[in-house]
């Protein structure tokens, strides 16, 4: 029987209420831990009125109407409204860090400072479409080779050599499938079998795929991969189980991890790392399962460790990216996006199947969302 890494741990962030278009923070010698400090901003709030829109990825749509239900019960006159990725406005979710030609064409329409921070994780896998084939293995160099097309056949011994348990043959051939443009679950998991596997994946990370059919959008492509059995996508962890698609288990130190256990995604949101400057923070995918010194804090996670568990999590996961029109005269996207790194909104988030900030980045997001942080002496 196939042996997961998959125990059961600790308890998920709490939504506390409250947020701070400002924010004044205590310190102490030695420091307060991270969580201490950042569970401060949920004491404060500058409500504000009205409707923003936001624009959201189209597999990620639906995740804000979480975020809605906690917003409402802490500013009634304030709503976030979902709209299509592409749509002008004030605030703008992608899958991954913008590129500079988004970041551009973002800033062209905003009438004041663009502010991008990261805003949530989610899992990414290899999801397929084969009936009654839960819990396939694959090695990084086995996804390399369907990815590339020098695997093809579900028998083949790369496959059946990792899955001995199973029957794989008389299955349809391997089917590639993935959008006609870069997507931060591609991003995240050839950056993954960049670091894994060079020799079996030598084109580095990359949002798109060069090998296998292309759609116009993750609509599409999610369409076929459902009507059809033998296809192959990446996809969301999130996307692929709300839609019943098997997913991959992958080889991590040794061990077989499993991609639904939400603990081990947090975990390996750890990985991911960061730049910032006065108006950004900009975070990489979180790929290899071992978070980054720093970035993770195991007790503000609430995650706790069986006796022995090594501190290695889910090995793909996108980060996630928000830009902001700040425009003093209106000031209802930032507080929009203050709201959304709140430990509310974050467990919003968390609650529709996305993975929330590890805190100690969370926390770095407060200076470009104009946060104010000051230190005073404990008493």
């Amino acid at each position: 029987m196939n042996q997961f890494l998959n125990r059961r741990w600790g308890i998920a962030l709490i939504a506390v209420s409250g947020l701070a278009a400002s924010l004044v923070l205590s310190g102490c010698t030695p420091p307060m831990p991270p969580d201490v400090l950042a569970a401060q901003v949920e004491n404060q709030i500058d409500c504000q009125s009205g409707s923003q829109e936001v624009a959201v990825p189209a597999d990620f749509m639906g995740s804000l109407d979480m975020v809605n239900v906690t917003l409402g019960g802490v500013c009634p006159e304030q709503l976030i409204t979902e709209v299509p990725a592409g749509t002008t406005a004030g605030v703008e979710i992608l899958d991954h860090a913008p590129s500079a030609d988004q970041a551009a064409t973002f800033a062209e329409l905003c009438t004041g400072e663009v502010i991008t921070v990261p805003i949530f994780s989610y899992g990414v896998a290899l999801s397929y479409n084969i009936i009654g084939l839960d819990g396939l293995i694959l090695s990084p160099e086995v996804v390399a080779g369907i990815l590339t097309g020098s695997i093809t056949t579900w028998d083949d011994s790369a496959i059946q050599d990792l899955n001995q348990d199973y029957d794989l043959t008389l299955l349809p051939e391997i089917a590639v499938m993935s959008v006609d443009g870069p997507t931060g679950s591609v991003e995240a998991l050839t950056t993954w079998l960049s670091q894994e596997a060079p020799q079996a994946w030598t084109t580095g990370p990359s949002g798109t795929l060069e090998y296998g059919e292309k759609f116009a959008d993750e609509t599409e492509l999610l369409n076929e991969v459902i009507a059809y059995e033998g296809t192959v996508a990446i996809l969301p962890i999130v996307v692929a189980i709300n839609n019943l698609i098997p997913m991959a288990a992958v080889d991590i130190q040794g061990e077989f991890i499993n991609p639904d256990d939400t603990q081990l995604q947090k975990v390996g949101s750890g990985a991911m790392e960061v730049v910032a400057d006065p108006t950004s923070l900009i975070a990489t995918p979180a790929t290899g399962g071992v978070p980054v010194e720093g970035n993770f804090d195991i007790a503000a996670s609430k995650i706790v460790l069986a006796e022995g568990q090594p501190l290695i999590g889910w090995p793909i996961m996108g980060t996630a990216h928000a830009m902001v029109c700040n425009d003093p005269a209106n000031p209802l996207p930032l507080s929009t996006v203050q709201f959304l790194v709140r430990l509310s909104g974050q467990g919003s988030f968390e609650t529709y199947g996305l993975t929330p900030l590890p805190e100690p980045i969370r926390v770095q997001t407060f200076v470009p969302l104009q946060v104010t942080l000051k230190e005073t002496n404990s008493q």
